[in-house]
C-alpha cells in the first residue's frame, strides 16, 4: 500500500509539470498575441478593456485546471484516485503485473482477517509485487514534448524584446490602463475640398478630401453613423467618398492612421419629382370603346383620333411643360392645385414627347421621354384552307381565319364555274360570322351536285372580308383565287381503272396471305402432332398466328373500304348497266361476309386455351376447326377475286361499247359539219356568179367590183380555217377510236387471264374497216375534197355503231351461254346431290341395323368412302361454278364446307368403330345435304329468272310478283308439316319430304339470322330472336330424326307469333336506321374534314392566347402576335 501511495504522488507531481509547461505555453502566446492587437490597432477604451479582461480571464482559467487542480490532487485536498484505479494503470504499464495487483487489492479489501489462509495467501502475493517499483510507471521525461508548445513563444517574447523594447511596455501599459485616452499628434492634417454640404435628397453626394504633411497615409476612412468606409484614392494626396442615395442629413468625419478630423455635417435640399400620372384615353365613338385610365403608363398606343387628358402628380414644383416632336411643338400644362398639373391633346399623328419640371433650385435631373403611337385602322386579314373531295367530287370544303384590329362586317364566298373554256357569272355566299369579334375561325362547305359539274369543268373561288372602318369607310381583303378541276372523262376513266387495279391487288395480296396462314398453321400443328405439352416456343408460335390473323382482318377490311371506293367511283361516273349494278352489289355482299362470327369466336377460344392450358390436344383440335373455316376463306378470297375480274372485264366491254357509240355520233355530226361547210361553198359560189352577171348588165360597176373582191378574199380565208378546223376534229376522233382499239386489246388481254375465258371476238376486219374510212377522211380534208371527206366520214360513222351494236350482241350472246352452261351444271350438282342425300340416307339406315361383328360392316364402310368421294366431286363441281355465279351465297359454299366435314368425321368414326358416333355424323351430313339442295334450288330458280329477263326485258310499268316475307314463309311451312303429320307418309317418301321441310326451316332460320345481324342483336328484341331461332333449330332436328309427334301446332303457332312481332320490330327498326342513314348522309356534307378541324383547333388555340393580352397593351401584342402566328403557319 505504501508502494500505491509513492505512485499516486509522483503520477499527480507528473500532471503539476505538465500544467505548468502548458499554462506557460498559453499564457506566453496569449500576452503576445494582445499585446500585438494593441500595438498594430491603437485600440479605444472598451476594446482595451475587454483585451485586459480576456488576459485576466485566460490565466485564471488556464492556472485553475493545469496547475491548482494537480496541487490540490496532490496535497490530497480533493480525492485521488482509487488503489483499483492505480492498479489498473500500473498493470497496463508492467505486463508481468497484469491483473494481480488489481486482484490482490480486491482480495485484501473483500478479505476475512481472521482466515489465516487467505491472509497468507495475501501476503505471498504482497511479496511477489515488492520486488516491482510502482512509482517507475510514471515518468517525467514524457513532458518533454509539451517544451515545444513553450519553447517557440518565449523565443518570438525574447526577441521582440531584444529588437524592440516597447513593443510590450507601450501595449501593456495602454492594456493595463484600459481607462485612459492616449492622443498621439498626427504628421498630416485632413482638408474638405468640398465648397459646401447641400445634396439633392434620394441622389448620389460625393466627399472630397485633400491631404496635406510631410507624411501621407496610404489610405483614408469615412467615419458615420458608427460605421467606417474607405475612401477612394484618386492620387496620393486627394481621396473621395460617394453617399448612394442620401435620404436624411448627415454628420461625418476622417480617420487614418489613427487621427481623427473634426466632425462636418451635410445638409438636404429637394429636385422637382414626378410622383404619378395618369392618361384618361376617350376612344372615337364608332369603335363603340368604353374610355380607358391608364397609371403611370407614358408609351401610349391609341387608335387615331383619342382625346388623351394627362394628370400629373409632383413633389417640389412650380411649373410642369410638355415638349412635343423633340421640342418642336412645348405647351406649358395648366396647374390645378401646387402639387398637380393636367394637360388634353388629340392624338392625330405618331410623336414623341417630354416631360420636364422646375423649382428654385433646379429642373428635374432625368429626362421623361414618352411615346404616343397612334394606331390606324388596318386592312383585315383573311387566310384560307381547302378541302377537295378527289374521290367522289361531290363537297368542296374551304375554312380559314378572318381577322381585324377593330371588327369585321361581311364575309362571303365567290365562285365561278368555266366550262369549255367560257367562265361563268360569278356568284357570292354569305358566310357567317360574328361582327364583334375580331379574331375568328369561319368554315364553309359547299355541295358540288346541286351545280351540276361536269367532267373538264372548273370550279374557280375565293373568299373576301370586310372591315368595320368608321372613319375610312369599310376596307375589304380577299383570298387568292383557288380552282376545283373536275378530271375529264379520260381522266376518269383512268381514275376508276386504277382504283378497280388497286382492290384486285389488294384481294390477290390478302389471298396469298391467308394461304401463308394457311401454311402456318399446318406448320404449328405438325409441330405438336408429337407433343403433350407446349414450351416456350409453341406458345410463341401459336401467338404469332394469332398476330398473322389480325393483319389478315385488317387485310380484308382494306378489300371491302377499297371495293366500297371503287363501286361508289363506278356508280358516279360510269354509265352502268342493272344487270352489273346487280352484280356489283352481290359481289360486295361477298366480300363484306368473308369474315364470320364463327371463325372469330374460334379464334378467340384459342386466345384464352393459350392462356389457360398448356395441353397440346385442345390447341390441337381447335387448330384443326380453324383450319376447315379457313379453308373456306381460301376459296371464298379465290371467287372473290375471279368474280372481280369477271365484273372488271364485263364493265370495261359494257363501257367499250358505249364509248364506241358515243365516237360514232361524234363522226356523224364532223360529218354533217363538213357537209354544212360544203353547202356554204356552194352559195358562195353562186353569188360571185351573180355579181358577175351584173358586171356585165352594167349595174353598180365599180362598187359591186370592190365589194366582190373583198367577199371572195375573206370567204378563201373562212374556208381555209374551215379546213383546218375539221382536219383537227378528225384527228382526234381517229385518236379516240385508235384508243378504243387499244381497250379491245386489253379486253382480250383480261379476258385471257380469267379462269373461265369468254369467247370473245376480236373484230379485226371492222377496226381496218374504220381506221381506212378516218384515213381517208383526213386525207381528203387535206385535199380540199370535203364532199368525199363527208361520204368517208359518215361510212365511218355507220360502222362504228354497227360494231358497238356487235359488240353488245356479243356481250349478251356471252352473258346467254354462260347462264346456259352455269345453269346445265347447277342443274347437274343439284341432281348429284339429290342422289348421294339418298344414297347417305339408306346407307344409314344399314349402319343403323348392323352390328361391329357384321361382315357386312367392312363393305358399309368402303360405301360410306365412296360416298365421300363423291361429296369431294360435288363440292369441287360447286366451288368452280360459284366462281361464275353471282347469286351463289356464301353461306351455300360454307354449307358445302359444313357437308364435307360431316361426312369425314363420319368417316373417320367408322374407322375407329364408334358406331353411334358415325350415323350421327351421316346424319348431319344428311341435313346439310338437304339444306344445301334447297338453296341450290333457290339459286337456280333465280338463274333462271335472270336469263329470262335478259331474253326478254319486261314491259315498262310492270311489276313482278312480291317476295313474301319470312311470316308467310314460316306460316306455309306450319301447314305442310300439319299435312304431312296427317298424311300416313312413310319410307323414302317421308324421309324426302322431311328433308325437305327440314332445309326450308333452315333457310327461315339463316334468314332470320341475317335480318339481325344487319339490324344489331342487342336489348331485349336480340334476346327474343336468339331464343325464336332455337325454337325453330329443335324443329330442324325434329324434322331430321323424324320426331313428328314433338312438332305440336301449338308450339308451331308459338313460332308463327313471335316470328310476326320479331319481323315487324326489325322493320321498324330497320326503317329507322335508313332514316337515321338518309340523315346521316344528309349532313355528311356539314362535317369538317379531319385536316381542317385540326387546323380550327391550331387557330383556336391562338385565338385564346390573344385574349390573355393585358386590354392596355391589345393593340401592340395583337399585331405582334398576328406576326408571329404568321410566320408559323407559313
Amino acid at each position: 500500500m505504501t508502494e500505491l501511495k509513492r505512485y499516486k504522488s509522483k503520477y499527480y507531481l507528473n500532471m503539476l509539470f505538465k500544467g505548468l509547461l502548458v499554462t506557460a505555453a498559453l499564457l506566453l502566446t496569449t500576452y503576445i498575441i494582445i499585446n500585438a492587437a494593441e500595438y498594430f490597432g491603437k485600440f479605444n477604451t472598451t476594446i482595451r478593456a475587454g483585451l485586459f479582461y480576456t488576459f485576466l480571464a485566460a490565466a485564471v482559467v488556464t492556472l485553475i485546471a493545469w496547475v491548482l487542480w494537480p496541487i490540490s490532487k496532490l496535497l490530497n485536498i480533493n480525492k485521488q484516485i482509487s488503489d483499483e484505479e492505480a492498479a489498473v494503470q500500473i498493470g497496463k504499464y508492467f505486463p508481468n503485473v497484469d491483473d494481480k495487483l488489481l486482484n490482490t487489492i480486491q482480495l485484501h479489501n473483500a478479505a476475512d482477517k481472521d482466515n489465516a489462509l487467505l491472509m497468507a495467501s495475501i501476503e505471498q502475493r504482497t511479496s511477489q509485487l515488492g520486488i516491482v517499483k510502482f512509482t517507475d510507471a510514471v515518468r517525467f521525461s514524457e513532458n518533454r514534448r509539451y517544451l515545444r508548445y513553450v519553447v517557440p513563444p518565449l523565443l518570438v517574447l525574447l526577441l521582440i524584446l531584444i529588437i524592440t523594447p516597447t513593443f510590450f511596455s507601450e501595449s501593456s501599459a495602454r492594456i493595463i490602463n484600459y481607462d485612459n485616452e492616449y492622443v498621439e499628434p498626427a504628421p498630416f492634417t485632413f482638408h474638405l475640398a468640398n465648397k459646401n454640404l447641400k445634396a439633392f435628397k434620394n441622389e448620389d453626394f460625393v466627399v472630397e478630401l485633400d491631404l496635406k504633411g510631410r507624411t501621407m497615409p496610404p489610405d483614408v476612412y469615412l467615419v458615420s453613423g458608427g460605421r467606417r468606409y474607405k475612401m477612394e484614392k484618386s492620387r496620393y494626396d486627394k481621396f473621395s467618398y460617394t453617399f448612394k442615395k442620401i435620404q436624411k442629413a448627415t454628420e461625418f468625419k476622417f480617420e487614418s492612421a489613427g487621427f481623427s478630423s473634426q466632425n462636418h455635417s451635410v445638409s438636404l435640399i429637394e429636385r422637382p419629382t414626378l410622383l404619378s400620372f395618369s392618361a384618361n384615353l376617350n376612344y372615337p365613338a364608332y369603335l363603340n370603346k368604353a374610355s380607358e385610365n391608364w397609371d403611370n403608363i407614358g408609351n401610349l398606343v391609341v387608335p387615331e383620333g383619342t382625346q388623351i387628358q394627362w394628370n400629373f402628380k409632383t413633389n417640389n414644383s412650380k411649373e410642369l411643360a410638355l415638349f412635343f416632336n423633340e421640342g418642336k411643338d412645348v405647351v406649358k400644362a395648366e396647374k390645378v392645385n401646387p402639387k398637380t398639373f393636367k394637360y388634353n391633346r388629340s392624338a392625330r399623328r405618331s410623336e414623341t414627347y417630354q416631360v420636364k419640371l422646375k423649382n428654385e433650385f433646379s429642373g428635374n435631373k432625368e429626362d421623361i421621354n414618352y411615346y404616343i403611337n397612334v394606331i390606324p385602322d388596318r386592312y383585315p386579314k383573311i387566310n384560307i384552307k381547302e378541302y377537295k373531295d378527289t374521290t367522289m367530287y361531290d363537297y368542296l370544303s374551304i375554312g380559314g381565319s378572318v381577322s381585324d384590329d377593330y371588327g369585321l362586317s361581311q364575309l362571303k364566298m365567290f365562285y365561278r364555274i368555266t366550262r369549255d373554256g367560257k367562265p361563268g357569272k360569278l356568284q357570292a355566299v354569305d358566310l357567317q360570322l360574328n361582327s364583334g369579334q375580331s379574331i375568328q375561325n369561319y368554315y364553309y362547305q359547299m355541295d358540288l351536285a346541286p351545280m351540276n359539274l361536269q367532267p373538264g369543268d372548273n370550279l374557280e373561288y375565293f373568299a373576301q372580308v370586310w372591315d368595320n372602318d368608321g372613319v375610312n369607310g369599310a376596307k375589304s381583303a380577299k383570298t387568292t383565287a383557288l380552282t376545283f378541276k373536275i378530271p375529264g372523262e379520260e381522266e376518269l376513266k383512268k381514275e376508276i381503272d386504277k382504283a378497280a387495279e388497286k382492290t384486285e391487288n389488294q384481294i390477290d395480296k390478302t389471298l396469298n396471305q391467308a394461304r401463308k396462314l394457311k401454311e402456318s398453321m399446318e406448320n404449328v400443328k405438325n409441330r405438336f402432332r408429337n407433343k403433350r405439352y407446349m414450351d416456350y416456343q409453341d406458345k410463341k408460335q401459336v401467338k404469332e398466328l394469332l398476330e398473322k390473323r389480325q393483319e389478315l382482318i385488317k387485310e380484308i377490311k382494306k378489300i371491302q373500304e377499297q371495293n366500297e371506293t371503287t363501286n361508289q367511283k363506278q356508280k358516279r361516273f360510269s354509265e352502268t348497266s342493272p344487270e352489273v349494278k346487280q352484280k356489283m352489289q352481290q359481289l360486295k355482299k361477298l366480300m363484306d361476309e368473308l369474315l364470320d362470327e364463327e371463325t372469330k369466336k374460334l379464334y378467340e377460344e384459342l386466345q384464352k386455351l393459350l392462356e389457360q392450358t398448356r395441353r397440346n390436344d385442345r390447341i390441337q383440335n381447335m387448330l384443326d376447326k380453324i383450319q376447315k373455316k379457313e379453308e373456306n376463306l381460301d376459296k371464298e378470297l379465290e371467287r372473290a377475286l375471279e368474280m372481280f375480274k369477271q365484273l372488271k372485264f364485263e364493265q370495261k366491254l359494257d363501257q367499250t361499247s358505249k364509248d364506241l357509240q358515243k365516237l360514232a355520233k361524234k363522226q356523224d355530226k364532223l360529218a354533217e359539219k363538213t357537209d354544212k361547210n360544203l353547202k356554204d361553198k356552194s352559195d358562195k359560189n353562186n353569188t360571185k356568179d351573180n355579181n358577175k352577171s351584173d358586171k356585165k348588165n352594167g349595174k353598180n360597176k365599180d362598187q359591186k367590183s370592190d365589194k366582190n373582191d373583198k367577199k371572195n378574199s375573206s370567204d378563201k380565208s373562212d374556208k381555209k380555217e374551215s379546213n383546218e378546223s375539221l382536219q383537227k376534229k378528225q384527228k382526234e376522233l381517229t385518236k379516240k377510236f385508235d384508243e378504243i382499239k387499244k381497250q379491245l386489246e386489253d379486253l382480250k388481254k383480261m379476258d385471257k387471264k380469267l379462269e373461265f375465258p369468254n369467247d370473245m371476238k376480236d373484230f379485226k376486219q371492222e377496226k381496218e374497216d374504220i381506221s381506212k374510212e378516218q384515213q381517208n377522211s383526213q386525207k381528203q380534208l387535206q385535199q380540199k375534197q370535203n364532199k368525199k371527206a363527208g361520204k368517208s366520214q359518215k361510212k365511218a360513222a355507220k360502222k362504228m355503231k354497227k360494231m358497238a351494236q356487235q359488240m353488245q350482241q356479243m356481250q349478251q350472246n356471252m352473258q346467254k351461254q354462260q347462264m346456259q352452261e352455269n345453269l346445265d351444271d347447277l342443274r347437274a350438282i343439284l341432281e348429284n346431290l339429290v342422289t348421294l342425300s339418298f344414297d347417305q340416307e339408306k346407307l344409314m339406315k344399314d349402319f343403323r341395323s348392323v352390328s361391329l361383328s357384321d361382315p357386312r360392316f367392312v363393305k358399309l364402310g368402303q360405301k360410306q368412302l365412296k360416298l365421300r368421294d363423291d361429296a369431294k366431286i360435288i363440292e369441287d363441281s360447286l366451288n368452280a361454278l360459284a366462281k361464275r355465279v353471282f347469286q351463289i351465297k356464301s353461306f351455300v359454299t360454307r354449307e358445302v364446307g359444313k357437308m364435307k366435314n360431316y361426312m369425314d368425321e363420319s368417316t373417320d368414326m367408322i374407322k375407329r368403330r364408334r358406331l353411334s358416333i358415325a350415323t350421327g355424323k351421316q346424319q348431319f351430313a344428311m341435313t346439310s345435304m338437304n339444306n344445301l339442295a334447297l338453296l341450290l334450288n333457290d339459286v337456280m330458280k333465280q338463274m333462271q329468272n335472270s336469263m329470262a329477263s335478259a331474253m326478254s326485258k319486261p314491259q315498262k310499268g310492270k311489276k313482278g310478283k312480291p317476295k313474301p316475307n319470312l311470316g308467310q314463309l314460316q306460316k306455309s311451312l306450319n301447314q305442310k308439316i300439319q299435312q304431312l303429320k296427317k298424311s300416313g307418309k312413310q319410307g323414302r317418301k317421308l324421309s324426302e319430304e322431311l328433308a325437305k321441310l327440314a332445309a326450308e326451316q333452315e333457310q327461315i332460320r339463316q334468314a332470320l339470322k341475317e335480318m339481325q345481324k344487319r339490324m344489331g342483336k342487342d336489348g331485349k328484341n336480340g334476346k327474343d330472336l336468339r331464343e325464336l331461332q332455337k325454337k325453330m333449330e329443335e324443329v330442324e332436328k325434329n324434322l331430321v330424326f323424324k320426331n313428328l309427334e314433338q312438332i305440336t301446332k301449338l308450339r308451331q303457332k308459338d313460332i308463327l307469333t313471335r316470328l310476326l312481332e320479331s319481323e315487324k320490330s326489325l322493320r321498324e327498326q330497320g326503317q329507322d336506321k335508313e332514316r337515321k342513314s338518309k340523315s346521316a348522309k344528309d349532313q355528311k356534307i356539314r362535317r369538317v374534314p379531319p385536316a381542317l378541324n385540326q387546323y380550327f383547333k391550331n387557330k383556336a388555340k391562338q385565338i385564346e392566347l390573344l385574349k390573355t393580352i393585358p386590354p392596355a397593351l391589345s393593340p401592340y401584342y395583337k399585331k405582334e402576335v398576328d406576326e408571329y402566328f404568321e410566320k408559323i403557319d407559313n
